[in-house]
């Protein structure tokens, strides 16, 4: 392992969410996208709840390194599985692999996304078509590789993960919000309809603003799978603009652990009579 830098210091440490339930005794759960930032916390909820967790992400080092760090942090088992969740097979294999391991799936989350913020005018069609793979296909797939398990099993809760961008229009969001995280609505109330009979319960947490480095990563890389220009100089400060002038919110953002407590709540035994449900965790941001 390379030198230990220093710990990244949380802005919003003040309001992590602490674990003090164990509902996921027994309970098998696969979070996508979880080799760093919020799928990275939402693993780690679920393992602090008993769960034993399987990780998912196209980083295959990275993710294979946060399972043995969590692992070692939670006392929980923990699997990282590499792959690109959005080709043919890959999300079938790694919920196979999963049952093998752990004998079964009690919890989705798709959590995988790839964080492309630019104006649609400036997409090239290799990105539009990697934003739509990255962005929509990979959870399609993911929700059609678990749900025959779990009807057999009469037993399921999947989480999407959307984002508020998709209904608070925020700036630069075409592609990430409006395709993809709007996407993620839509699919979570027509899936939920579909297995409204089998057990099994589909929600949709959408965050806003999120500090995503305070993932408790103890020694974070410095090497980013992600195209420096997917996000361009200005558009945090433009999208930072947007946010404050909107009337309403709590006026900081989220630590992501009071976002993967919602996660975690839809995901649980006891959100049984809750299906179909979009819950924005955005600080007031949105509202209804």
């Amino acid at each position: 392992m390379s030198e230990m830098s220093a710990p990244h210091i949380a802005k919003t440490q003040a309001y992590a969410v602490k674990t003090q339930c164990r509902r996921y005794e027994g309970r098998v759960a696969i979070v996508t996208g979880a080799a760093q930032s919020l799928g990275r916390v939402i693993a780690r909820r679920m393992a602090e709840e008993g769960a034993r967790v399987v990780i998912v992400d196209i980083q295959e080092e990275r993710v294979k390194r946060t399972a043995q760090l969590l692992q070692e942090e939670t006392g929980q088992p923990f699997l990282g599985l590499g792959g690109d969740l959005s080709l043919p097979g890959v999300a079938d294999e790694v919920v196979a692999r999963t049952i093998r391991e752990f004998g079964q799936v009690d919890t989705l989350v798709n959590n995988a996304a790839a964080l492309i913020r630019m104006r649609l005018v400036d997409f090239t069609e290799e990105l539009l078509q990697k934003a739509v793979n990255w962005n929509v296909w990979n959870t399609l797939r993911c929700c059609k590789a678990v749900v025959p398990h779990m009807i057999a099993r009469r037993f399921g809760r999947i989480v999407n993960i959307g984002g508020e961008a998709w209904r608070t229009a925020i700036p630069f969001h075409t592609l990430l919000a409006g395709v993809g995280k709007g996407s993620m609505v839509g699919l979570t109330v027509t899936l939920a309809a579909e297995v409204l009979s089998q057990g099994i319960t589909v929600n949709c947490v959408s965050p806003a603003g999120m500090e995503t480095e305070a993932d408790g990563d103890p020694n974070p890389s410095k090497v980013s799978y992600r195209d420096p220009s997917w996000t361009g100089p200005d558009v945090m400060q433009e999208m930072a603009k947007a946010s404050a002038a909107r009337a309403f919110s709590i006026g900081r953002q989220a630590h992501p652990t009071e976002v993967a407590a919602a996660v975690a709540f839809f995901g649980a035994p006891e959100s049984s009579f809750v299906t179909g449900q979009h819950l924005g965790v955005s600080g007031g941001m949105a509202m209804l």
